[in-house]
């Protein structure tokens, strides 16, 4: 346990900034332009259903944007790879400034390929495998717990000793319920839930983690990004103490939904691309991104 502590502590006494975990008061926040985007992936910014999957107007504003000096950063559950198959065919040549993947990796772009923040890639790595280690013997439970009493599909992959597919929605809710009981006197153990997938990870490394240190890197405080998600993973990243601007699409998670209009974010009418578009456009920073950056 006290390696696990001493990792944690590694991390977050070398990158903590008190301003990115302390909410901004709105009459001391300065006036200034978004810096920094951040959208989830699947039913946010891509939808496999729509064509094109992203809205190419979305696309187009997010370029100006880029042009205006604000970095997008796309922040998903999926893989490297797996995001970079849909991605990458579907952007226009329009590319994220960073990728968070698997909830807890980070990646920038170089103008040719995404490269790897290996400091913060190695402390996390470092955490994970410490707390894996520690509750070995409970993790191995839950799994042997879930193939005994429900059809989904259960595996290990590099990110988490237990991963989750369920047969359904209703059966994905019902293996979650029973996940938290089994961990409920583990505080350091989550268990992260996108639809039908889950997968083990540290309580205090998620979608929010990952975008609070591009955040730091680049200076940027709460009061300049904006945040989008439609999913119970997008929940630790949909909050004003990491981003003061929240967007979520109409077929967002009811849950997703309430906790944005809690935090005071903009609850789209429009589906996906076209929710992130419109709120984008409620937020005005498309009118920002037409301007002229020169006058």
């Amino acid at each position: 346990m006290s390696s696990l502590v001493d990792a944690l502590e590694r991390v977050y006494i070398k990158f903590k900034r008190a301003h990115f975990m302390t909410k901004i008061p709105q009459e001391t926040m300065p006036h200034s332009p978004v810096r920094l985007l951040c959208t989830d992936f699947d039913g946010t910014l891509f939808d496999h259903l729509s064509q094109p999957c992203i809205p190419k107007p979305l696309l187009e504003a997010i370029q100006r944007l880029q042009q205006r000096g604000c970095l997008w950063m796309v922040n998903t559950g999926r893989d490297k790879s797996y995001l970079l198959e849909s991605l990458l065919p579907h952007c226009a040549d329009v590319y994220p400034d960073y990728l968070g993947t698997v909830e807890r990796e980070l990646f920038h772009w170089n103008g040719h390929k995404y490269h790897q923040d290996a400091e913060w890639n190695r402390s996390v790595q470092t955490i994970h495998d410490d707390l894996f280690k520690t509750h070995e013997t409970l993790i191995t439970k839950v799994g042997q717990w879930i193939r005994t009493n429900f059809s989904a599909q259960v595996y290990e992959d590099p990110f988490s000793p237990v991963c989750l597919i369920a047969s359904s929605q209703e059966e994905a809710e019902i293996i979650h319920e029973g996940v938290a009981r089994i961990t409920a006197e583990v505080d350091q153990l989550a268990w992260v839930r996108n639809d039908v997938y889950a997968r083990f990870a540290h309580v205090s490394i998620h979608k929010g983690s990952v975008m609070r240190e591009v955040a730091r890197k680049h200076a940027i405080g709460p009061h300049a990004m904006v945040a989008a998600g439609d999913h119970f993973n997008d929940l630790p990243m949909l909050d004003r103490r990491y981003a003061e601007h929240l967007i979520v699409p109409s077929n967002s998670m009811p849950e997703v939904i309430e906790k944005a209009r809690r935090e005071g974010g903009y609850v789209a009418n429009s589906q996906a691309g076209q929710g992130l578009l419109e709120g984008l456009t409620q937020l005005g920073m498309l009118e920002a991104a037409m301007k002229d950056p020169n006058s």
